[in-house]
């Protein structure tokens, strides 16, 4: 499994380039899964009274959502504390996007750097660099002009 990973401060377009590589990679037949990371402590999927809060609150756990089109799996007091564990939660797909994960990255991970300013184009270590922002810095794409150009590399890079 391939593994992209988007970083970049808040309001950078980590959402915006994960949906975009997203899409284009099943565009072009890919099994992509996606993940993002939540730094806000207390976040929670499910809300106080819904069933599956209750159920939760029986002491099931994890609790198991499913309807027609979806599933969700939800775990209390669990998270994922390494890069093999989300792969395992991805399952069988070809690429895994993560937005975010920066802790637990490793170096097969291919990792675009949003970045919103010069300075940040000089903090981040990222081999790849891009912005939504109207910066014209040498090595940074700018998207979503220059958006196939920047797919063309990752694709180089994961060798598809």
């Amino acid at each position: 499994m391939k593994v992209i990973a988007v970083l970049g401060h808040k309001n950078s377009g980590k959402t915006r380039l994960a949906s975009m590589l997203i899409n284009q990679l099943s565009r072009k037949g890919y099994r992509v899964a996606g993940a993002k990371h939540v730094h806000h402590e207390g976040f929670s999927l499910d809300s106080k009274g819904k069933d599956s809060w209750v159920i939760q609150e029986a002491g099931a756990n994890p609790v198991l959502i499913v309807s027609p089109n979806e599933v969700a799996v939800i775990w209390r007091n669990r998270s994922v504390g390494s890069l093999d564990e989300l792969r395992r939660l991805a399952g069988d797909v070809d690429i895994l996007v993560l937005e975010g994960f920066r802790r637990i990255l490793d170096p097969g991970v291919i990792k675009i750097g949003l970045v919103k300013s010069e300075e940040e184009a000089h903090e981040f270590s990222e081999e790849i660099k891009a912005t939504f922002h109207d910066l014209n810095l040498r090595g940074v794409y700018r998207l979503p002009r220059e958006f196939p150009m920047l797919f063309d590399e990752i694709c180089r890079r994961m060798g598809v």
